[in-house]
């Protein structure tokens, strides 16, 4: 008679194992997935499609971020409601004020990336409808992130200071540089650069 609730356990551990093992492969293919697209911005020609290509890649990402909070909510779900390891009440506690902030981290990340989403979504309205943003803006700021070298194009996200705003940039056809006027074509929702002409003999007085 004492040995159905082991029997029970057993199989009731193992149930959770596959579940968190489920979590974990998804995680894992949906980071596969996301970065394939990010990375083939290296490839791009177009910068409109670049950010296309960046949104997918990030939503996939973003999917295995909070696929990653469920994970250990999950996880913390078990510890708190069945207890299977038989933990000390006082560690229970403990468990129950992590997924308090596991579980707020996971609300922020929903309405972030929601946020996120619909600009983007906006953005891609914006161009079939042709409505983007062209101004001579001055460079007061060029940021290219630690990967890049000096001289390198085709470097990820380049982030543009102008004097109007600050706008992303998925790679560079030609260098930018500090100080120098450009015509800038954008998506004002995110600020997302799809085409820059130089403009010769211009710069900042």
């Amino acid at each position: 008679m004492r040995k159905k609730p082991i029997k029970v356990n057993k199989e009731q551990n193992k149930k959770r194992l596959r579940i968190i093992y489920g979590f974990l492969m998804i995680m894992i293919v949906l980071l596969l997935i996301g970065g394939t697209f990010i990375e083939s911005n290296g490839f791009m020609t177009d910068l409109y499609k670049a950010f296309v290509f960046n949104f997918i890649g990030m939503s996939f990402v973003f999917a295995a971020a909070l696929t990653f909070c469920f994970f250990f909510l999950y996880h913390i779900f078990v510890i708190i409601i069945y207890n299977p390891q038989r933990i000390i009440k006082s560690s229970v506690i403990k468990f129950a004020i992590g997924g308090i902030f596991t579980l707020i981290i996971t609300i922020f990340l929903l309405i972030f990336g929601v946020t996120e989403a619909k600009k983007s979504i906006q953005s891609m309205k914006d161009y079939k409808n042709g409505e983007w943003q062209v101004k001579d803006l001055v460079v007061t700021d060029v940021y290219r992130g630690s990967h890049a070298h000096k001289g390198s194009l085709r470097t990820k996200s380049v982030l543009i200071e102008t004097d109007k705003d600050e706008m992303t940039l998925y790679f560079e056809d030609f260098l930018i540089y500090k100080g120098e006027k450009y015509r800038f074509t954008y998506l004002d929702a995110t600020k997302t650069i799809i085409k820059v002409e130089e403009m010769k003999g211009e710069t900042n007085p």
